[in-house]
């Protein structure tokens, strides 16, 4: 027995108190003998152990701490083993009731009959310690306060998402994302398409748009001019460059914008103020910064500025956001994009935006490009489509650059590709950027598919093509009497500003009037308002010249105009007689507000 004591101690010490009816003064001596033998044992097991369990921890052992944390726990039974013995001893308990609530201690079960010394809480038929009770209590606090704290960082980050897109709110009616495109010969890896989630259902009692559609968001209306400082410039292909701006003291840019909409820059270029417009490529998602992508043009006088000359840190006069070739998933529930070449730029925003908000609807993204080199984007657009089973792609190129390989479409973008890319196209809203040659083709294609010409949406990049046809060769006809007058005048007070050499579209046989500027000057059919305003120096902004940037709407105060393009003017803009100072031509007088 002395043996055990001074090794392990015996584990039948309780069953052979429970044979005991009584203790005899010797007995008494033995049990309480046995039972400081055990907490001396889990003393020394526990010590032993607590090192072990440093030394596994320092070492990053997990299974050492393991077997240690067993080891702990057998050393905390001896002790407490013991010293519910000594207790008992204490307190006079016979044999078979020392043995029973150690018993009942071990398996955690309630004492029948709790004497006085019984200390704790009863719980419906538990009864608990206090210690027990108030830990349950620490513990439900902590919860509750876990529980308001998680809500509150909801609200937080829901109120921060609310702020970051402020101008761009877009409320989704509940759809789930339709993936049914087919796999094309000209499309970009995709994995397959996951479920997913639904978004919130719109206001139940607000005006619903048409069938499937989402709302419209309102449009950015803000406009802006000031300094925006380069904070980075980014290589896209040999001849396209990214340039990232900001706000000059390190804020949030200071305009809001849409999804399409573009600014306007100016500089000094060899002592010549030159202005040129350039889509937004980044989403209004982030607003830490704006990006445009430029392609240097042939003889581009802006383009080879900014390429050549602007460096990190720059400042560039900026004004705007203008333009409406927009969209930010409201009022349809799809959408076409088909760019050409640096077309793809305003079409890019509408991808990174849509994708940034997870919009649910399908977005058909086709690009038409020279050569695998140019396709601007592929990158991050191959990005984008692995995590968007809603992004369908595909991609037609004119030639392959050598050592590249392309599986895609190659040649021409084509009626029978854009058919095989974009099923039911003649239901979804489709936008069109690109050279004007390039769109008018695709306009045809469109139009041979049954596409409504009211779903098309066109953005031109490059010069217009094209010119109102001249009249029709007749017989000269003197102007007149009051034309004739106000020429003579002209020509008398600068000669040959009235006369004309060009035959093919005939004299000048009528007068635009610049009425804040009181200058009146000949009018050829074949020059625009902006043309004769440039040449007696009345100044009227401009930017585009090819009617799509919107810079030079000016109100037609008397007479009636043609325009080719007139793709920057909205419904209200020709309610209020605003025309483009670009492409207004006119055989009559006019009366113009500049």
């Amino acid at each position: 027995m002395m043996g055990e004591m001074m090794g392990r101690p015996s584990r039948q010490l309780f069953p052979e108190l429970m044979k005991v009816p009584t203790l005899t003064p010797e007995e008494h001596r033995r049990v309480e003998a046995e039972a400081r033998a055990r907490i001396d044992a889990g003393n020394a097991i526990l010590s032993e152990a607590q090192g072990d369990f440093q030394r596994a921890m320092l070492e990053d052992d997990a299974a050492a701490m393991s077997r240690a944390a067993v080891r702990q726990r057998e050393g905390l039974a001896l002790m407490d083993s013991g010293a519910a013995v000594l207790r008992a001893l204490a307190d006079g308990k016979p044999p078979q009731q020392i043995a029973l609530a150690w018993f009942r201690n071990q398996l955690s079960l309630t004492p029948v009959a709790p004497t006085s010394t019984d200390r704790g809480v009863r719980i419906g038929s538990f009864q608990v310690s206090w210690f027990h009770f108030i830990t349950m209590i620490a513990l439900a606090f902590f919860a509750v306060a876990m529980a308001v704290l998680t809500l509150a960082q909801r609200r937080r980050a829901a109120a921060l998402i609310d702020r970051l897109t402020s101008s761009t709110p877009v409320a989704f009616a509940g759809h789930p994302v339709v993936s049914g495109a087919p796999d094309l010969p000209g499309s970009l890896p995709r994995q397959p398409p996951t479920q997913a989630t639904p978004a919130p259902r719109a206001d139940q009692n607000a005006a619903a748009p048409e069938s499937g559609a989402f709302p419209a968001r309102k449009t950015v209306k803000k406009s802006w001019s000031g300094q925006l400082r380069v904070s980075a410039i980014y290589r896209e292909t040999p001849h396209v460059k990214t340039f990232r701006l900001g706000d000059p003291s390190g804020g949030p840019i200071p305009f809001t914008y849409s999804p399409g909409q573009f600014l306007t820059f100016s500089a000094d270029i060899d002592g010549k103020k030159v202005r040129r417009s350039y889509s937004i490529a980044s989403p209004p998602t982030r607003v830490a910064y704006v990006e445009i992508t430029v392609k240097r043009e042939e003889n581009g006088t802006f383009s080879d500025y900014l390429h050549d000359r602007l460096i990190v840190g720059d400042l560039l006069e900026v004004s705007g956001p203008a333009g409406v070739f927009t969209f930010d998933g409201g009022g349809a529930e799809s959408v076409v994009l088909i760019a050409g070449g640096v077309g793809i730029t305003p079409l890019m925003c509408v991808v990174r935006y849509l994708t940034d908000l997870t919009w649910p609807g399908d977005i058909y993204l086709l690009f038409a490009g020279r050569s695998t080199e140019d396709f601007i984007f592929q990158e991050e657009i191959e990005s984008l489509q692995r995590r968007c089973p809603n992004l369908h792609v595909a991609a037609t190129m004119m030639n392959r650059a050598q050592g590249t390989a392309w599986l895609g479409f190659e040649g021409q973008l084509t009626k029978q590709v854009i058919a095989q890319a974009v099923p039911e196209i003649t239901r979804r809203q489709i936008h069109l950027c690109g050279p004007p040659a390039m769109m008018d083709a695709v306009r045809v294609m469109l139009a041979d598919l049954g596409v409504p010409r009211s779903r098309i949406k066109t953005e031109a990049f490059g010069p217009a093509i094209g010119a109102l046809p001249p009249p029709a060769p007749q017989a000269p006809q003197p102007p007149p009497r009051r034309v004739a007058a106000a020429l003579r005048e002209l020509e008398a007070a600068a000669p040959g500003l009235a006369s004309t050499s060009d035959t093919a579209t005939g004299p000048a046989t009528a007068l635009v009037r610049f009425a804040r500027s009181n200058r009146t000057a000949p009018l050829r059919p074949d020059r625009t308002v902006l043309e004769v305003a440039e040449s007696v120096g009345v100044p009227i902004d401009y930017s585009c010249r090819v009617g799509t940037c919107g810079i030079c709407k000016i109100r037609l105060l008397e007479g009636k105009v043609e325009m080719e393009v007139e793709d920057a003017l909205t419904a209200e803009d020709k309610a209020a007689g605003i025309i483009l100072a670009c492409q207004a031509k006119s055989v009559g007088n006019l009366a113009i507000d500049a």
